[in-house]
């Protein structure tokens, strides 16, 4: 076996290895089964590619596995979950034949806990391309008897009558009449038997070391995940409480006595069950508390409190294995963080329906003054409608940044990407902002490179951040003042986004404002204070970012600002739809339990 062969052969085993113990934690649809079977699928076409064979055959045989015949891994090197499917099978050699799928090696991990025989199992699980067998070298092993028994029958016939005269022998004195056969020399029998003997002993020394230094590994293995596992159980708790093979307290540190709500010397002695408050407290444990050598210890455990407690405590901890299943970490997230969680996520659905019940009243008011608007006023009742129309504007617009920030931090705002040209949202976005840029004498200049590509990006969302950037620099920007759009393809290792830039000549930001310029809440500009939920800049980011870009910022006090950001060229690899997560309950409904 060479040694490209031999790496393609250790990457098969893990994968194998890893598949075995993912089809046993998820279902055969899960990614992680998937990328097994299919890097389990890879590797053995390339052993067999290499080796031009057409079948790869994993053998275990005593202490060592066989690949394709040949020694491979010995007996401490070879996975448990790989030598539980033999063991579990009454296999010892498996064998995967050219063409196998990774459907096929996805469903074969399951032969372990199946309850049928395995010609059974492989007819039902369409497995055609994969074989576990026993003595798959019984016809070698059968050629060699054949050899045997084709030798010269003077041999037989010699042997037969020295294996009686031995049969009740000690070991020694078998030895010596063996010799005897030899040569009829007394001292040479002598010391042909002492040599034998020597040799003897010391091919059982060794053989007995090795065993011995097997189970030494086996057992230190066995102890150090016994240490692990008791290691992270007791990291999570502070409290230690102490109880014989009955299950009686016998001892309890200050943190578990401030848990069970009662000092040692009132439940010394007690049964646990006794002594807990199981309307506030889970009892978690094991039913076999003592510890016999002569059995396995069942794994089961009693359970007692409320069941909803109970279910809350499970789901805020998650354990985690390593690939032999072996207890390594867990995971936790504590209850009351997970209750604020719960409440933060009502308080998110409150205020994206009030701002949905606050829009509709609104419009309908705008429409009525802007009805209002086109009749013939005095003059003074025309300004009190212009600065109702305007702040009428101001409210929906707030409350169009509030809807857009609840969407993207529930992670239901949806982007349609497709490959548009980028003049198209820059257009339309300095149209919208064009009659506010003629109110203020301010003028607004599109630059476009020559022969721009397109871009992979919402049409609708990417004139949105455009719309932003210049609504931010119209309101920071005096009159005569002026404010560029240019739109350009980046250089060399960024030749893969399009950027757009959008400077103006207003007042611009001091330096320590600008590193928190983005954050949501934030208004941070030299000039003059205007309104505003300071959530715009952070929308606009969170856009720019969930569509494959980044947006950055330069600014000096009095020089204006330049914002600029980046997205995608458009390829058909680089298409990607976001869809809408599942509809969820109303916050009230929740509130209220319905």
């Amino acid at each position: 076996m060479n040694e490209n062969t031999r790496l393609s052969a250790i990457n098969f085993l893990k994968s194998l290895t890893r598949l075995i113990v993912q089809t046993n934690l998820y279902s055969s649809g899960h990614p992680q089964v998937k990328e097994a079977a299919g890097d389990a699928e890879k590797y053995l076409s390339e052993i067999m590619e290499l080796e031009s064979v057409s079948e790869v055959v994993l053998t275990l045989d005593h202490n060592k596995l066989l690949f394709n015949g040949e020694s491979f891994l010995n007996l401490d090197r070879i996975p448990n979950s790989l030598l539980n499917l033999f063991k579990k099978t009454n296999s010892d050699s498996a064998i995967f034949q050219k063409g196998v799928s990774s459907n096929e090696l996805t469903a074969f991990p399951k032969v372990i806990s199946s309850k049928i025989s395995l010609d059974d199992f492989f007819k039902e699980n369409s497995i055609e391309k994969i074989k576990l067998k026993r003595h798959v070298y019984q016809k070698i092993n059968s050629q060699n008897k054949k050899e045997s028994s084709d030798m010269p029958s003077a041999l037989s016939e010699k042997s037969q009558p020295i294996s009686d005269e031995i049969r009740d022998k000690k070991f020694e004195d078998s030895l010596l009449s063996i010799v005897s056969r030899l040569t009829d020399d007394r001292s040479e029998q002598k010391k042909i038997v002492d040599a034998l003997f020597d040799k003897f002993k010391r091919e059982v020394e060794e053989r007995v070391n090795k065993a011995v230094e097997q189970i030494k590994k086996e057992k230190i293995k066995v102890e150090n995940d016994y240490v692990r596992a008791q290691t992270v159980v007791s990291n999570i708790a502070n409290g230690e409480l102490m109880v014989d093979r009955n299950g009686n307290v016998i001892m309890m540190n200050p943190q578990a006595q401030s848990i069970t709500g009662k000092p040692l010397k009132e439940v010394a002695g007690k049964k646990i069950f006794d002594i807990a408050n199981l309307e506030n407290q889970i009892l978690n444990i094991s039913k076999e508390l003592q510890s016999q050598s002569e059995k396995n210890i069942l794994p089961q455990t009693s359970i007692s409190g409320k069941e909803d407690l109970a279910r809350t405590i499970k789901n805020s901890t998650a354990i985690i294995k390593n690939e032999e299943g072996k207890i390594v970490g867990t995971i936790s997230l504590p209850t009351d963080v997970a209750k604020l969680q719960e409440i933060d996520k009502l308080k998110d659905d409150f205020v994206s329906t009030m701002t949905h019940e606050l829009r509709s009243p609104l419009t309908s008011i705008k429409m009525a003054l802007d009805l209002i608007s086109r009749e013939k006023l005095n003059p003074s009742v025309s300004n009190m409608l212009n600065a109702a129309i305007r702040n009428s504007e101001r409210l929906n617009s707030i409350i169009s940044d509030i809807l857009d920030f609840s969407k993207l931090q529930s992670g239901k705002m949806t982007f349609n990407l497709s490959d548009i040209d980028p003049k198209e949202p820059v257009n339309g976005a300095s149209d919208s902002m064009k009659a506010w840029a003629n109110s203020k004498s301010v003028a607004i200049n599109t630059i476009f490179e020559e022969n721009l590509p397109k871009i992979n990006a919402d049409k609708r969302r990417t004139e949105q951040i455009l719309i932003n950037l210049l609504s931010n620099s119209l309101k920071f920007t005096p009159a005569q003042g002026k404010i560029d759009i240019s739109v350009y393809r980046g250089k060399d290792a960024l030749s893969n986004f399009v950027f757009f830039s959008v400077k103006d000549t207003g007042c611009g930001i001091k330096k320590e404002e600008i590193a928190r310029i983005f954050d949501k809440f934030v208004q941070a500009a030299s000039g003059e204070k205007v309104g505003g939920t300071g959530l715009g800049l952070a929308i606009t980011k969170a856009m720019v970012v969930m569509q494959g870009g980044n947006i950055t910022v330069q600014s000096e006090p009095g020089q204006g600002a330049q914002f600029t950001f980046s997205l995608p060229v458009y390829t058909e690899e680089s298409r990607k739809e976001y869809t809408p997560l599942p509809e969820e309950k109303p916050w009230w409904k929740k509130l209220l339990g319905i």
